[in-house]
């Protein structure tokens, strides 16, 4: 019957699941998985074909959806009305974090082994590159350039790293969501006054 399939295979995503998150990709293993799911390990892999396949099925499209809102910051057009749309893409990102923080935590704090090891430097230098953009623009306005963008490097990484230890400590959607949102204020609030900045000549 369909619906005991499905049974199976969501117990089999359960187990999976919890195992990444405690024991990173390396650390899990397909047996360790059948035998908290209830099931062989031949059975598992009727639903998946191997470890690698487990791990993209819960993660992959976590990752894919970020890259797509990463798509959609690069379409904005940078002017006066580009902050408004900037939050409302931070409030759709914001949504993911409300229901998938577990499969967030796993993507940023235990992929290591996988093909999304390096999803946490992605994402800072999207990060970067777009405050690096706003801020030229902001400060062109005023007649002024950025020198170099090494402290909003620091802080994105700082951002990301802080993230990754949000959702790894919290597993409230709501909660991960608000202090995220926090953090993003205290880093990013009059950032452009902190940077390294020259008159345009």
């Amino acid at each position: 019957m369909q619906y005991q399939k499905d049974e199976v295979r969501n117990r089999i995503i359960e187990e999976a699941l919890k195992e990444f998150n405690e024991k990173g990709y390396g650390g899990t293993s397909i047996r360790s998985i059948a035998k908290k799911s209830n099931t062989s390990v031949g059975n598992i892999y009727k639903y998946f074909k191997s470890k690698e396949n487990l791990h993209e099925n819960i993660i992959g499209s976590i990752y894919d959806r970020f890259v797509d809102y990463i798509k959609q910051f690069d379409k904005v057009e940078l002017n006066d009305k580009a902050e408004i749309i900037f939050y409302q893409l931070v409030d759709e990102i914001m949504g993911i974090f409300n229901k998938n923080s577990v499969e967030i935590s796993i993507l940023l704090n235990q992929s290591k082994g996988s093909k999304y090891e390096n999803c946490k430097s992605i994402f800072a230098d999207f990060v970067t590159r777009i405050v690096t953009e706003k801020m030229q623009y902001e400060l062109s306005l005023k007649g002024k350039r950025l020198r170099d963008n090494f402290i909003i490097s620091l802080v994105s990484q700082s951002l990301l790293e802080s993230i990754a230890i949000i959702v790894k400590e919290r597993s409230d959607g709501a909660e991960v969501r608000r202090l995220i949102l926090n953090l993003i204020d205290i880093f990013y609030t009059d950032i452009i006054n902190k940077l390294d900045i020259e008159d345009i000549k």
